[in-house]
């Protein structure tokens, strides 16, 4: 499963008018999120088709689940919280009930990438202990997940060029593509001497990428994650369309952009990422991670993993001040 999880956002049945939020703060209308009803006649229903990589809304009435009811001093004290789990993963919550200004809003994520199967169920507590299920008697309620329709048919040939050789009106020369493992290493005589210094990879989808479209950069949402260390949250940056090769579309990143140690004259404070000296203390590096997404499918080395290059230059004394000590 991604780190976002899967997108819930979950209402009272009585509230279906919601505008949901997606992670990055843009808005969905509920109309486009695939639902899964949950009635109080203990039926249910799907509106639209669970896929990989799209959102899902769950509607729950209340009255499925009367038990473990009470107040204080006028205001709810029980609250009916749900359950998911995917292909079975860890299991995560989500708050049903009863809605009010101390509920937080509905979550809104997107389902993980992989097809697989959907678990649901759902718990009534209150503060004085009481709980009851609504579980399919222990079973859960399972959903299939399909493949994502957006999903990619194929990503990868994933190549490194750090040359001073340029081909076909400018590109980078095939004979000069590498591969993105082992890491990469981006240093003074790239910057000063390379004309091509760029990190690419091609995509297949039929009918998207196999002619000349005018309509890719809709069909195709293309971005870089990358950070420098090992630790933290992972930036994003778009991946810009370069030409096609076959029946693939070839997506490419000047790493001049990327670079984080381009005008040494120019830092007047340390960065906010880790540096290394080399062995004989005249140049400073750090370590960019990144990996890429294709409408939401990621390119990685191996599940979980991202690919590495280094990036170094000259130690100043402001560099050399940064260092660990």
């Amino acid at each position: 499963m991604r780190a976002t999880g899967i997108v819930l956002a979950a209402v009272m049945a009585t509230g279906c008018g919601h505008e949901l939020l997606d992670e990055s703060g843009s808005t969905i209308s509920a109309v486009d999120a695939t639902t899964i009803t949950f009635r109080a006649d203990w039926s249910r229903a799907v509106a639209g088709t669970l896929a990989a990589g799209t959102a899902l809304r769950v509607v729950y009435d209340a009255a499925r689940l009367p038990q473990c009811r009470g107040e204080i001093n006028g205001n709810p004290a029980w609250a009916i919280t749900g359950f998911y789990r995917v292909n079975g993963g860890a299991t995560l919550s989500f708050p049903v009930a009863p809605v009010s200004a101390q509920t937080p809003s509905p979550a809104v994520i997107t389902l993980p990438d992989a097809s697989g199967n959907l678990a649901l169920w759902f718990q009534v507590t209150n503060r004085w202990g009481c709980t009851a299920w609504d579980s399919n008697y222990g079973n859960n309620y399972v959903f299939a997940v399909g493949p994502n329709p957006r999903a990619p048919g194929w990503v990868g040939d994933g190549a490194v060029v750090i040359s001073r050789a340029t081909c076909n009106n400018g590109l980078a020369c095939d004979a000069d593509r590498r591969p993105l493992t082992p890491p990469w290493t981006y240093e003074t005589w790239a910057r000063q001497r390379a004309a091509i210094r760029s990190l690419s990879f091609d995509v297949w989808k039929a009918g998207v990428t196999d002619r000349d479209n005018p309509d890719l950069w809709r069909q195709l949402d293309v971005q870089m994650r990358y950070r420098f260390g090992t630790t933290g949250a992972f930036a994003t940056r778009y991946v810009s369309f370069e030409r096609r090769v076959g029946n693939n579309a070839r997506y490419t990143v000047d790493l001049r952009g990327v670079d984080p140690l381009p005008d040494l004259p120019a830092l007047t404070a340390c960065p906010r990422f880790a540096l290394t000296a080399s062995p004989d203390g005249a140049l400073v590096s750090t370590t960019l991670q990144y990996y890429f997404t294709v409408n939401g499918t990621e390119y990685r080395p191996s599940p979980g993993a991202a690919f590495e290059g280094v990036f170094s230059n000259y130690k100043t004394p402001l560099l050399a001040a940064c260092l660990p000590r």
